[in-house]
């Protein structure tokens, strides 16, 4: 099994502890049944489909649009190398083309320590991790998690890290407020996520960095591009 293939079969098992799983052969759609959020609801392609799969897609177009979300694809390249080409045949877009960083567990780099930061474990405060994550992500002025948040994250999030799987293990969710950044946050929590997972059976960590510099943050801790993360979408 290639790298490609064991990160692609991780992200599909992972997906389907966290969201409804609706089968759409050769793809599987997940859903979160209470946020329509485009990142939060995505389809993955369970072989390497390439071709012809203008029914296949117009079936998944219609599950998606019938619980009012957005079709998308968010999938490992080297997995699946001609889907691309099937998907823009029939009028999805690009939404990201993403490296996908790999670090072993054994080369997770220390950063730059941070005055006066000290990194504690998420789920000691759920609903303040989830409300800076809302905020960093977002505009900024989201209001604070509610409960319902707070009791869907603790059954799918450990130190934003995933938990571990076949030896491998996603680092995800690392989002540090405005006013906070440029000096090593990032850096510090992605180390101290990298090692929770770690020590908790991890032997690779992957991570998917949506901008040029959350690249450069995950560079620092050990982390380098090994393979290709692709988003597509309908037109909206």
């Amino acid at each position: 099994m290639t790298r490609a293939d064991r990160i692609q079969s991780y992200l599909r098992t992972t997906a389907h502890g966290f969201w409804e799983a609706v089968p759409i052969p050769p793809f599987t759609a997940f859903f979160n049944p209470r946020d329509p959020l485009r990142y939060l609801n995505y389809a993955i392609p369970d072989e390497r489909a390439e071709g012809d799969l203008s029914a296949p897609l117009e079936e998944l177009r219609e599950t998606f649009r019938s619980r009012d979300r957005l079709p998308r694809f968010e999938y490992v390249e080297g997995f699946a190398p001609g889907l691309a080409g099937s998907l823009e045949a029939v009028g999805f877009e690009v939404e990201l083309r993403a490296p996908l960083m790999t670090c072993p567990a054994g080369e997770i780099a220390a950063p730059p320590r941070v005055q006066g930061l000290t990194v504690v474990p998420a789920v000691d405060d759920p609903r303040a991790t989830i409300t800076v994550g809302n905020r960093a992500f977002g505009a900024g002025d989201e209001p604070e998690a509610s409960d319902d948040d707070v009791s869907e994250w603790l059954v799918r999030a450990v130190a934003s890290a995933t938990p571990p799987l076949d030896g491998l293990s996603e680092v995800a969710g690392v989002g540090v407020l405005e006013r906070a950044r440029r000096r090593g946050v990032g850096a510090a929590m992605t180390a101290a996520a990298a090692r929770a997972a770690a020590a908790e059976g991890a032997e690779l960590l992957f991570l998917s960095p949506g901008s040029d510099g959350a690249q450069a943050v995950y560079t620092r801790v050990g982390f380098r591009p090994a393979e290709t993360t692709l988003y597509y979408a309908d037109p909206e």
